[in-house]
């Protein structure tokens, strides 16, 4: 009879008997009882007859509604059913297509004791499973799940000491791999001889995302001596589960129990050689587990219990966390649901959080209570001793404190990454934990103080900002997390720091918000130092990563500035650091106001400065998701009030109209470019005297990458002036750079430089400039250590002629320095005049031949500026206002005073041709430069006539208008004299000596009372011309006695221009040595013919006033009386020539050049 589960059988409604009106009789009433006991009978034994022949249906009634009750879906058919056995056919669970379980027969016997029936044996044939494994790993039976063990009873449920024999049975495990088959038989007698096998043999599945690589399985159960225990055995080479590997792969599972199930015992054991998973991996892990219970009388359930796991691995790593040679213990008891357990971790090494540590360990405690309101409660305490932070940690620890030795936080944040460089390369980390759990969820806390300890004595300590409120609290599975922390760091070196946090709260759904204040004290090095107190500090970071950091309240900064410092800079911040997914730094209202305790730069001092730092295009910097950097600050009207370094300072003044500067590049490539409009600098050296630097524009380009930094820059238009300087500097232009040297010191550095030179105005118009326009070029400086160097050319600034070269250095500190100026060779003719390079030249000095040297230095202090140079001639011809003729000077001059062009006594030089009108040679001149173009002659002398032209002693005024000396004649050989002066038929003997005042001006010289004379040895005149041939009288004498005259005494006197009439006095007396006289014509005595007398006495005494064509003519005269005499018969062609060549000379200052 077939039957399903779902049927309903239907009760059959009777009509209740009715009651009779009167009782009965007595007689009647016998016949009635024995009428009814004969009905029961007859009732009875139809009920009897009715159950068995109606037995299928009452037991498949009753069957079907225990499965319904246990929510299986089932059909079977009864196949037989006797009073001590039933056998079911075409048992299936499930649907009819696809059956969760099908048995062909199953049956089942029992004994009676009494009217109680008790199981016997059951017998399964050939049954067939159906079983399913989700991706997730959860194994479902279809409607046999839904099998429940119906209502509790008084008693414990047990295994029943029953005959079980399974035929024939076979399972089939639908997987993501695919699908595995298992057999399974067993037989015996509960208790007592029982044994049963369930077995998976190896399989192999290929694919993707699940693979089954030589996989097995066997289950075997044995039941003796009232007891069952199994064995479970499972292998696998490689399996392959949704991106997990494991490779070789054992489980090992034992089980043991009384068959009143009073206790049971379960041991595992498993060992894995790897798995590789996406967050976690490992190999060589292997484990154990045990337990075992003692169940209460009532239920399974257990009432005294306990438990024990090991598991161990030679490294595992949980996402990026790594522990080496792991071992992890844990210990439960308890007594039905309450317990309480312990756990330990252990391993060789971690290296993970960042971190890396030897020795890591953990141990914890929990309890429980699993009734009412089932809660869990625990504490740990994890340590990492020997621990580092690992290389890319430590590198961007450094990465946060950009390498900046010259900036004011260069020190400071060195200090602090060296103290934590050092902290992180050896510290003790300990982490106190507790975690409580209830109906509601899972919470971790920090309620003591969690700390990192440095070996070099940094401290980072972080713990609960209030005694009633932990430090954290994590909540699970909201996933939560809030608190009031309080984060402080101290000692080795570090920055005392503390970040006080009064809130914190996050959440999955909500932003992560604090709010709190920083303070940083003692965080200072080598003079400099950062501090803020109770800086406000809000954070807020959204779900979707968008995040805001507020900053507000002064923060305090000292430090170096290049070789300088900046004294209590004081930023008063508010501003915020904004990232979506790239970052900005934003002021919060207008700008940033910034004041200065003191600034120290480049030799001058600031103090008490002050100005706003105002943000460019909305960001005082910025970044976008590809890094790119953006932003800037200007700042407006910046002028700072100081002095210069030292205890006598000048007062200075820094100002400009506006500085811009704007970020580019990107995040760890940073250019900063920064320019200045209308920089300058004013300094008042002393009373009257300011020194003024000025630009038009200057830049400046800060590149910052790879931990180090390059700055780059130029300027135009700059000028500078100071009134102790003879000229001013202008148009300065060029490139500037500033970089770390070898030594991590910075260097600046100035190239191709340029600038114009022009002196300074003249006091009045009849007044010269003391040089023309000249122009530095190709100007290389360099600063370092304190110390400034500087090279270039100076060229004039007409047609760009290269004059000399220059070295220059500058002590910063000590305000002083020096500069050279170097000219090996300056050739002057006609593409260069001397006065093209100064107009104090123009008129003194013209037609200049040859090559000069100049080696000029200047020298300076904070109060003064000084010069001195030499000058060397190498040969050079030229001419003067006064003197026409002046050839081959040599020697060097020593200027102490190049401004002034003053020179100290002892100068000398040697002229190799000196022509005022007359030749003189081989010059040797020692003078002195006075001020005011003046001229100290100490000695001059030159060669002349086989004697010596000198010139007195005297100071003289260059480019006067008239100049007055004395000139000397020594030891003059008439013969040499007379050669000299190239004069025909004339011949002489002695010498001459003299002098005479000559008084030189631009047109004429003048000779004042001048004198010549012969010596007392005499000498003798003889002229063989024919210039006297045609002569008669007197003069016939005159020249008869010249023929060969020997003179005792001769002088002449001069006076008057040389341009002009000159009144020359000349008386020489002597006789003729010669030929006789004849004085017939002169003395004739009657009677006597020819008189002719040999040694005649004569005393010639001539007064003569002529032009003067030359000194030579006059000098002639001396001992050329031709000229006498030829005046004496009116002979006047010469002084007419004279007057014609006076007409036609040209005066020797030529006018100045036209303007440029």
């Amino acid at each position: 009879m077939a039957h399903r589960s779902n049927q309903a059988v239907a009760s059959q409604e009777q009509p209740a008997p009715q009651a009779p009106d009167d009782p009965p009789p007595p007689r009647r009433f016998l016949i009635g009882w024995t009428t009814a006991i004969m009905a029961l009978v007859a009732s009875t034994a139809g009920v009897m007859l009715a159950l068995w022949l109606l037995r299928f249906p009452i037991a498949a009634f009753f069957i079907g509604s225990a499965l319904s009750e246990r929510g299986a879906e089932a059909d079977f058919q009864i196949a037989d059913i006797t009073l001590n056995r039933a056998v079911l056919s075409n048992v299936r669970f499930g649907s009819e297509n696809a059956p969760d379980a099908a048995i062909p027969r199953l049956e089942a016997r029992w004994a009676w004791s009494g009217l109680s029936p008790r199981l016997t044996g059951l017998y399964v044939t050939s049954p067939r499973l159906r079983a399913r494994m989700d991706a997730a790993g959860r194994i479902s039976a279809g409607s046999l799940d839904r099998l429940g063990g119906g209502p509790p009873g008084r008693r414990r449920p047990s295994l029943p000491a029953i005959e079980l024999e399974i035929e024939d049975g076979q399972a089939l495990i639908e997987a993501p791999f695919g699908a595995l088959t298992a057999t399974f038989h067993a037989a015996g007698t509960l208790g007592t001889n029982f044994s049963a096998l369930a077995r998976i043999a190896e399989a192999s599945r290929p694919g993707q995302t699940h693979a089954l690589d030589r996989g097995s399985a066997e289950l075997v159960i044995v039941s003796r001596d009232d007891t069952i225990a199994a064995r479970l055995t499972a292998d696998v080479a490689r399996l392959v589960w949704q991106g997990a590997v494991l490779e070789d792969a054992h489980v090992r599972l034992l089980a043991r129990a009384p068959l009143d199930l009073a206790r049971y015992d379960v041991e595992a054991a498993w060992r894995l050689a790897s798995i590789d998973a996406p967050s976690i991996t490992g190999n060589r892990l292997s484990g154990a587990i045990g337990g075992e219970a003692m169940v209460r009388e009532n239920s399974l359930e257990p009432e005294v219990w306990q438990g024990q796991a090991r598991v161990n691995a030679g490294a595992l790593a949980l996402a990026s966390n790594e522990i080496t040679s792991a071992r992890i213990d844990v210990r439960i008891d308890g007594r039905e649901a309450q317990g309480n357990g312990r756990w330990s971790l252990a391993g060789e090494s971690f290296n993970g959080l960042a971190m890396v540590a030897q020795r890591p360990n953990a141990a914890g405690e929990f309890t429980f209570d699993l009734r009412g309101d089932e809660r869990l409660n625990g504490q740990a305490q994890l340590a990492l001793t020997q621990a580092q932070l690992n290389n890319e940690a430590q590198e961007s620890l450094r990465a946060t404190f950009p390498d900046l030795p010259t900036a004011p936080v260069g020190p400071t944040f060195d200090r602090a990454e060296h103290a934590l460089d050092v902290a992180a390369d050896r510290f003790n980390l300990t982490l106190p934990l507790t975690m409580d759990a209830d109906e509601s969820g899972f919470r971790l806390r920090i309620t003591e103080a969690a700390e990192a300890r440095a070996a070099s004595g940094a401290v980072l300590r972080l713990s609960p900002l209030r005694q009633d409120t932990p430090a954290l609290v994590a909540e699970f599975p909201s996933t939560t997390v809030h608190g009031a922390i309080a984060l402080e760091l101290s000692g080795g070196g570090a920055p005392t720091a503390a970040l006080l946090l009064d809130t914190l709260d996050w959440s999955p759904s909500a932003p992560f918000e604090a709010d709190g204040t920083l303070t940083l004290s003692n965080w200072s090095a080598d003079g400099a130092s950062i501090a803020a107190n109770e800086l406000n500090i809000g954070i807020a970071i959204s779900p979707q990563g968008i995040g805001r950091i507020d900053l507000q309240g002064p923060a305090r900064v000292t430090g170096p500035l290049g070789e300088g410092e900046v004294r209590d800079m004081v930023a008063d911040l508010d501003l915020a650091v904004l990232w979506n997914p790239g970052w900005r730094v934003v002021p919060n209202r207008g700008c940033i106001p910034i004041r200065l305790g003191g600034i120290d730069a480049a030799g001058l001092s600031f103090h008490n400065g002050a100005f706003s730092l105002c943000a460019l295009d909305g960001a005082l910097i910025a970044a976008d998701a590809q890094r790119n950097l953006s932003g800037g600050f200007n700042i407006r009207g910046l002028g700072l009030n100081g002095r210069m370094a030292g205890e006598h300072g000048a007062p200075a003044r820094l100002s400009a109209a506006n500085v811009i500067g704007r970020f580019r590049g990107r995040t760890g490539d940073v250019t900063l470019a920064v320019e200045a409009q209308t920089p300058s600098l004013r300094i008042d050296m002393a009373e009257g005297r300011p020194l003024a630097i000025a630009m038009q524009r200057a830049t400046a380009n800060a590149h910052i990458a790879n931990n180090t930094w390059r700055v780059d820059g130029q300027f135009d238009s700059g000028s500078l002036a100071d009134p102790t300087l003879p000229g001013s500097v202008s148009t300065i232009t060029g490139r500037w750079s500033a970089a770390p040297d070898e030594n991590d010191g910075p260097i600046i550095r100035v190239e191709a430089g340029e600038a114009l030179l022009t002196a300074n105005r003249p006091a009045s118009e009849e007044e010269r400039p003391l040089f023309n326009p000249l122009r530095l070029t190709n100007v290389d400086a360099s600063v370092r250590n304190g110390r400034i160097e500087a090279t270039g050319q100076i060229l004039l600034a007409d047609r760009a002629r290269q004059l000399a070269q220059f070295v220059a250095q500058h002590m910063i500190d000590e305000g002083t320095g020096d500069a050279r100026v170097i000219a090996e060779s300056i050739v002057f003719g006609n593409d260069l005049q001397p006065y093209e390079i100064t107009e104090q030249a123009r008129g003194m000095v013209e037609n200049m031949r040859g090559p000069a040297s100049l080696n000029a230095n200047i020298l300076w202090t904070r109060d003064a500026i000084t010069s001195n140079g030499r000058v060397g001639l190498n040969g050079v011809s030229l001419a003067t206002s006064t003197i026409p003729v002046v050839r081959d000077v040599r020697g060097e001059i020593y200027f102490d005073n190049l401004f002034e062009l003053t020179t100290p006594p002892g100068q000398q030089i040697t002229v190799g041709e000196l022509n005022p009108g007359i030749a003189v040679h081989n010059g040797r001149v020692s003078f002195q430069l006075l001020p005011e173009q003046q001229v100290s002659i100490e000695r001059a002398e030159f060669d002349f006539a086989s004697g010596i032209l000198a010139m007195a002693p005297t100071t003289i005024r260059l480019g006067a208008e008239e100049t007055q000396f004395i000139l000397t004649l020594r030891d003059v050989d008439a013969a040499e004299l007379i050669n000299t002066f190239e004069i025909p038929d004339l011949a002489a003997t002695g010498t001459v000596e003299g002098n005479f005042p000559l008084l030189l001006t631009r047109r004429s010289a003048f000779i004042q009372n001048g004198v010549l004379r012969a010596s007392t040895e005499g000498g003798t005149i003889a002229y063989t011309g024919n210039a006297g041939g045609d002569a008669a009288g007197p003069a016939r004498i005159a020249f008869d006695a010249l023929r060969n005259f020997r003179y005792d005494a001769l002088s002449l006197t001069l006076d008057g221009d040389l341009n002009g009439e000159v009144v020359s006095s000349i008386e020489f007396s002597g006789h003729n040595a010669g030929g006789a006289v004849d004085l017939g014509q002169i003395a004739p005595i009657p009677g006597v013919g020819s008189v002719t007398v040999r040694g005649v006495p004569f005393d010639f005494n001539v007064r003569v006033s002529a032009p003067f064509r030359s000194l030579a003519q006059t000098a002639a005269t001396i001992t050329d009386p031709t000229a006498l005499l030829n005046r004496a018969q009116g002979d006047d062609s010469e002084d007419e020539d004279q007057e014609g060549a006076t007409e036609r000379t040209e005066p020797v200052d030529q006018g100045g050049p036209g303007t440029r």
